[in-house]
């Protein structure tokens, strides 16, 4: 009885504390704001206690998604979210993963998705092994999530490990275990299905092999972070000056895998030989690739530099440049090479589990790449059930990525041989990827047959930039062949009497920079219209000569601010409306676009079926620039949208949904 009399009397004063609390008024405002910096005072200070609380039963649980030091000691969560995570706060860092916008397609990311590279299985042949008891791979003792497999498949030298393909690794798959206040070591592809760690000793056979094997077709990808440098430790050339830039054997060899296996892609590290000269140089920073860097169907990577927020792009003095013997743009791409923080293993304490290391170079910036590819590629399976091609993944990274413009007082605007066609950017990718859900015909893979032509329409219906890459898996050649093109594609864009053609190297001399012209070189092609854009255009890819097998398989990828059709007689049909409205059905805003010459129009009106009017938008004066009608605040359903012009009002039915 006396319990209950104890509790009675507790309630009572707990009551009468709640009570007196709640009726308390300020007679004052200088009082009320006392009051409410009190109450906030009171909550901040409850919260502390709370997160600190759950922090520590995290920690006590051994929580498997707190982060280490490198000690192996748990480092304290800044924040516990509302359902459980550990949260750390962070500054800004020099990432891989923010470079390349990896962080946009990740969980969390800006597109909504959550890629992290799982089904896709990816070789990494190096000088050696990487080290796979690192921490950033497995996660230490206390760790058991995903841990992502990975195979020494040559087994006879598993006990080689070394730093640099451990470090390249790294930056695939670490777990971002190490806390640095510049350095956020995370991996890109964190999730992975199975990685094959192989040395480089006979490297195009084993990756045969690998292509080989009949359960394995989730082998899609490999890098490759070596080669051929051009000088020895007494700066003398390594291979004879016409070797250097030309069709190697390795390259030939490549491209015969690739051609064979068209899912396949081959990612090749640029080199490190940007800052150096040698006496039969025609241009000095040109004509610095050799090995399989030439290879035709591989996509050869170089390395741009960053400030420590991961932005402020430029190219990167080491970054190997080329062109090829035969004026061929490569590399193709390039990603963060500069100063990163990487797992590796430590020769000196080869037992350490928790080696770190700050490096540099197109070894790196290989790497992100790839692992970047598997983003793209679970993406694409989970769109299309199947994976894409290895010439359609080239296709898309060039495509999509950012024009690095200069190149410390050169002008380097559109594909040049030091950082390609630019910087990847994954955002850009991903968005092209789901966009060809709904807008088929943006990403095409088609077989063109010997003397066809493939043909796609284009409208355009606002402001913008319409870009056309084509890409193919050319037929090897033989070694140090001086034209290595075998099937010769050609991209053309065409609107009346106006022909625009694609990107390439002036054969004149060495350049630093591409033209526009007839493109017999590259089995990459690229065309882009910006400066008055407007009405429709014919985009269409054909051969010259002869095609080897009959038939080429091909890549395009086609994006603009416009709608894609497959037929002339689909364009014709909207040809014949004074304006089109797109999309309809549209859930965020329509697009209106004046087909016809000499119609501006001003005033647009959103009626109800009632011809009530629900919404307008207005222009200053009438003219002919396409106009956005938002509409993600307006109820769904069918509606009337009416066009002002200077001949009268022009009707379209809507619908919203």
């Amino acid at each position: 009885m006396k319990k209950k009399l104890v509790f009675f009397i507790a309630l009572l004063f707990f009551v009468s504390c709640v009570s007196s609390t709640s009726v308390t008024t300020a007679s004052t405002p200088q009082e009320k704001k006392v009051q409410q910096k009190q109450a906030l005072k009171d909550r901040l200070q409850a919260t502390v206690v709370e997160q600190n609380r759950l922090i520590d039963s995290l920690i006590a649980a051994k929580d498997t998604r707190l982060k280490k030091d490198k000690n192996g000691n748990y480092i304290r969560p800044n924040w516990v979210s509302a359902k459980g995570n550990p949260l750390y706060y962070s500054t800004n860092k020099r990432s891989a993963r923010k470079a390349i916008k990896a962080n946009a397609v990740v969980a969390g990311g800006a597109l909504g998705l959550n890629l992290n590279g799982k089904g896709i299985h990816m070789g990494i042949w190096d000088a050696g092994h990487i080290f796979t008891n690192h921490n950033e791979f497995n996660g230490g003792a206390d760790f058991f999530g995903y841990k992502v497999p990975i195979e020494i498949a040559d087994s006879t030298a598993a006990d080689i490990w070394l730093g640099h393909p451990t470090a390249v690794a790294s930056i695939v798959i670490a777990k971002g275990l190490w806390e640095n206040e510049k350095y956020d070591v995370g991996g890109i592809s964190p999730q992975l299905e199975k990685i094959y760690s192989y040395d480089w000793d006979n490297d195009v056979y084993e990756i045969f092999k690998q292509l080989q094997t009949n359960n394995n077709t989730d082998f899609i990808l490999s890098n490759h972070s070596y080669g051929i440098p051009l000088l020895d430790d007494n700066n003398k050339l390594i291979l004879e000056s016409e070797e250097i830039g030309g069709y190697s054997l390795w390259s030939s060899l490549i491209d015969e895998i690739t051609y064979t296996y068209p899912n396949y892609l081959h990612v090749v590290a640029g080199g490190n030989d940007g800052r150096k000269v040698y006496p039969s140089q025609s241009v000095n920073g040109l004509d610095q690739l050799t090995g399989s860097t030439t290879s035709k169907n591989a996509l050869t990577v170089g390395s741009f530099s960053m400030d420590d927020n991961s932005e402020n792009i430029t190219p990167t003095g080491f970054s190997s440049a080329g062109p090829t013997n035969d004026f061929r743009i490569k590399p193709e791409i390039c990603a963060a090479g500069q100063a990163l923080g990487a797992a590796t293993w430590n020769e000196d304490n080869p037992e350490a589990t928790d080696s770190y290391v700050v490096t540099s170079g197109t070894s790196f910036a290989a790497p992100a790449t790839a692992a970047g590819v598997a983003l793209l590629q679970q993406l694409y399976k989970q769109k299309q059930n199947a994976f894409m091609r290895g010439a359609t993944a080239k296709a898309l990274l060039c495509h999509t990525a950012d024009d690095i413009t200069e190149w410390g007082t050169q002008d380097i605007t559109g594909p040049d041989v030091k950082t390609g066609y630019g910087a990847v950017n994954l955002e850009k990718a991903a968005a092209l990827i789901r966009k060809d859900v709904n807008e088929t015909n943006t990403i095409l893979e088609f077989e063109l047959n010997e003397n066809d032509t493939k043909t796609l329409y284009f409208q355009v219906i606002e402001e913008g930039t319409l870009t056309a890459t084509l890409s193919w898996y050319d037929p090897h050649t033989v070694e140090s062949s001086t034209a290595t093109l075998v099937n010769d594609l050609d991209l053309r864009i065409t609107q009346e009497n106006t022909i625009y053609y694609p990107w390439k190297l002036s054969e004149d001399a060495q350049k630093a920079v591409a033209v526009l012209s007839d493109n017999s070189t590259d089995n990459l092609e690229q065309i882009k219209i910006s400066e008055n854009l407007g009405g429709s255009y014919k985009v269409e890819v054909s051969n010259k000569g002869k095609l080897q097998n009959g038939s080429q398989e091909a890549s395009l990828i086609l994006s603009g601010p416009g709608i894609i059709f497959v037929t002339e007689k689909e364009l014709e049909n909207i040809s014949k409306d004074e304006f089109l409205v797109h999309p309809i059905p549209a859930n965020d805003y329509f697009t209106i676009t004046t087909l016809k010459k000499n119609l501006p129009f001003r005033n647009v009106r959103l009626l109800n079926l009632t011809g009530s009017e629900v919404a307008r938008v207005e222009k200053l004066s009438f003219t002919q620039t396409p106009m956005r009608f938002y509409v993600n605040h307006i109820a769904t359903g069918s509606y009337i949208l009416a066009i002002e012009t200077q001949n009268g009002a022009f009707i379209k039915n809507v619908i919203i949904r």
